[in-house]
């Protein structure tokens, strides 16, 4: 289980609890809200990967998320150009959201990762 402030209770149920699927769906699990309470159903692995959802989720709607992906084998890295976030998001971020519809999976931008096309300054 994991405990929901208002607000971030809101984020990650999403409209019509679409959010609260779309992480159920990425993560193998059964994820129900009772309340403010995140009920998280699977197996072990499958349960720690919902709670990094939830996280990362959070961390995304109040700033920028940066994640180490080393040892995971349920992120696949595409690297892009700064340049292009806007256009591979779409408006609002709907094309990720369809991408996540139709793949079952959780995807967002990566702040640490941003701009490493750039050469470095030295």
């Amino acid at each position: 289980t994991m405990l929901l402030h208002e607000d971030n209770f809101k984020y990650a149920l999403g409209a019509k609890g679409s959010t609260r699927r779309k992480l159920a769906k990425a993560s193998g699990c059964i994820m129900e809200y009772i309340g403010h309470l995140a009920c998280i159903c699977g197996t072990e692995i499958d349960r720690a990967r919902a709670r990094d959802y939830i996280k990362w989720l959070i961390a995304q709607r109040t700033g920028t998320v940066s994640v180490d992906t080393r040892g995971r084998d349920d992120v696949s890295i595409v690297q892009a150009p700064s340049s292009t976030i806007g256009f591979i998001t779409g408006h609002r971020g709907e094309t990720l959201r369809r991408i996540e519809s139709v793949s079952g999976t959780f995807c967002f931008t990566d702040a640490g990762a941003l701009d490493k096309d750039k050469p470095e300054e030295g």
